[in-house]
């Protein structure tokens, strides 16, 4: 399972152009597996196979992403956020709360030679304004409750994309989110994609 995990990651990686990242990338997998045993980073009976499909999983939405600065809310282990870091794109502020998690972040960053992304050990709810040009977010809650705490604090020009299953996607107002199915999902064998709010207006909840 192993293997086949790493020849995934290998074809993801080469589909968004960014096959030297592979080596980094496998000892990040290897440094969540291992805190994880003591600091609760992702689930507790996570495998390093599972661990491989969030690196994916969260590489896919790094073209998305381009050049922009942005906010990874809720970034546990650093997923997506802490993988865009990685892949290149250092524009990033990796928002969490808990202490452990934070200082897992900052140890990456700091392992892996980031200078320019930082970890903001805050909640959403805490910052007055979101200043990135883009508000990432994977697994941290719900599409609208994010969208209630956020909206607020974000301009027309900002974007925010979360990263859903397909079966969350179908439950959303497609008037106010554009669904883009993730290139992820082949290699993963599971739809997955990511939620556009329009930058231009607001949902209302």
């Amino acid at each position: 399972m192993h293997a086949e995990a790493s020849e995934s990651l290998k074809a993801s990686l080469k589909e968004i152009s960014k096959p030297e990242k592979e080596k980094e990338l496998k000892e990040f997998a290897l440094k969540v597996f291992k805190w994880n045993k003591t600091t609760n980073l992702v689930s507790k009976n996570s495998t390093l196979e599972n661990i491989y499909h969030h690196i994916i999983d969260s590489a896919h939405l790094y073209p998305l992403i381009e050049n922009n600065s942005y906010i990874d809310v809720g970034s546990g282990a650093g997923f997506p956020g802490l993988v865009i870091s990685i892949l290149g794109n250092e524009a990033g502020c990796l928002l969490e709360p808990a202490n452990k998690k934070a200082s897992f972040l900052r140890h990456c960053l700091a392992h892996f030679g980031i200078q320019k992304t930082k970890v903001l050990q805050k909640r959403l709810e805490d910052l007055e304004i979101i200043k990135e040009d883009v508000l990432i977010s994977r697994a941290f809650a719900e599409p609208k409750k994010i969208l209630s705490l956020a909206r607020m604090k974000t301009g027309k020009d900002q974007k925010i994309l979360l990263m859903v299953s397909e079966q969350q996607a179908k439950q959303e107002d497609k008037n106010d989110w554009k669904y883009t199915p993730s290139a992820a999902s082949k290699i993963l064998g599971k739809k997955t994609g990511f939620l556009e709010i329009n930058p231009t207006k607001k949902m209302i909840i």
